[in-house]
């Protein structure tokens, strides 16, 4: 693991953190917000993969720590993920920020189907939750989208500030 990875893992728990504060606040009204997919996105499209992968497992045993599923769960969704988007990511322009945002709302939706089918066994009567999670996954992709260009812009700055050059990391020009 290198200096990289222990920064964008900082700036993903400084992420989830807030998230999970926004959760609190929107407890009374039933609703909760996902960001998984912003989690990865910047990981599987910017860095190396050795470097993004492992951020995506340390991530994904963070969230498992507060979640209610297996440990690991999250992890192992989140590095499966973050193979794909890096397998693909040579076909996109991925030192834009758009389109960073636009990988990140895609992902997020993938995970949230994936995530809410492989947990909705657990409720009494699964058809009942599907417009509560319609509504939470709404919620989920405008606060990715909104949120999605701060995200990036900070995961680049905080790397270049501890002295990370994306453009060596990416293309070998410098």
């Amino acid at each position: 693991m290198t200096r990289a990875t222990f920064i964008l893992f900082a700036c993903c728990v400084l992420l989830w953190t807030c998230v999970g504060q926004i959760n609190h606040y929107l407890t009374p009204v039933h609703m909760s917000v996902f960001v998984g997919g912003l989690l990865v996105a910047f990981s599987a499209l910017r860095v190396g993969f050795r470097e993004g992968w492992w951020c995506s497992i340390l991530i994904g045993l963070f969230v498992d720590s507060s979640a209610a599923v297996y440990f690991g769960f999250h992890a192992l969704i989140f590095a499966i993920v973050h193979v794909i988007i890096y397998n693909f990511r040579g076909r996109f322009p991925r030192e834009e920020t758009f389109f960073g945002v636009i990988v990140a709302i895609f992902t997020n939706l993938a995970l949230f189907i994936v995530i809410s089918a492989g947990l909705i066994h657990r409720s009494p009567t699964p058809l009942d939750t599907l417009p509560r999670l319609l509504v939470d996954l709404l919620a989920s992709e405008i606060l990715v989208f909104v949120a999605g260009p701060w995200f990036f812009s900070l995961q680049e700055r905080s790397l270049e500030l501890c002295g990370v050059s994306l453009r060596r990391e990416q293309r070998g020009l410098l």
